[in-house]
């Protein structure tokens, strides 16, 4: 007996809207879409970073996302090489930058919410192993895909709400913050085994004085 036809993909929630929604978030020319990377990074990988935001600009969305895939498998590289504590920062970027290209070619012309899901889990890779770029513009993206998600809005509304402080606690700059040098806190060492409730909303900032994982998760 013959089956029925497939189903189709779920729809996407007002599709028409996304790629406009994101690209008001980029900056108008590519010149203004680069980071400030230092020597470690090498000469070749900046020269793929310019030639993938090239590769947007230009429209060329299959050779910019296969050039991002590119720069993601390499700097994941990088970020693995040794304790979190010793990956350099720019290599953090490189990879955030890797991501939100990435997540930008796939949803220049989605096809169902299935894409937009994948844009959105390559997003929250590039938050959780990357840093913070171009005004948190990765946090930003992330929020605009989860609203056009079926079912998913954005608890409050589509600007995210700034997880995390801008004051380096080990080094903060007293200028810039002075207030900080007024702030009270408690400090602690946890053992293993031992574990810390942090009530919400209460700031509070963690080192990881051995080889550690860590897991955030923000309760809607």
């Amino acid at each position: 007996m013959a089956g029925g036809p497939p189903c189709p993909a779920e729809p996407l929630a007002r599709e028409g809207t996304l790629w406009e929604a994101l690209r008001a978030l980029l900056p108008h020319t590519k010149e203004d879409l680069k980071l400030d990377l230092g020597e470690k990074v090498e000469r070749g990988m900046v020269t793929l970073l310019q030639r993938a935001t090239e590769l947007f600009y230009e429209g060329r969305r299959d050779e910019c996302l296969q050039t991002s895939e590119v720069i993601l498998d390499y700097s994941w590289e990088k970020l693995n090489t040794g304790t979190w504590r010793d990956v350099d920062k720019d290599w953090r970027q490189v990879y955030a930058i890797g991501c939100l290209l990435k997540a930008l070619c796939l949803c220049q012309a989605p096809e169902d919410a299935t894409t937009v899901a994948t844009a959105l889990r390559v997003c929250d890779m590039g938050l959780l192993m990357g840093t913070a770029i171009l005004g948190d513009i990765l946090l930003k993206v992330a929020a605009i895909l989860q609203a056009h998600l079926p079912g998913k809005r954005p608890a409050h509304s589509s600007t995210p709400e700034q997880p995390c402080t801008k004051v380096d606690v080990e080094d903060p700059d007293l200028e810039k913050f002075p207030e900080f040098a007024k702030a009270p806190f408690l400090s602690c060492i946890l053992s293993p085994g031992e574990i810390l409730f942090i009530p919400v909303q209460y700031w509070h900032y963690v080192r990881a004085l051995d080889l550690s994982f860590s897991v955030s998760f923000w309760w809607s």
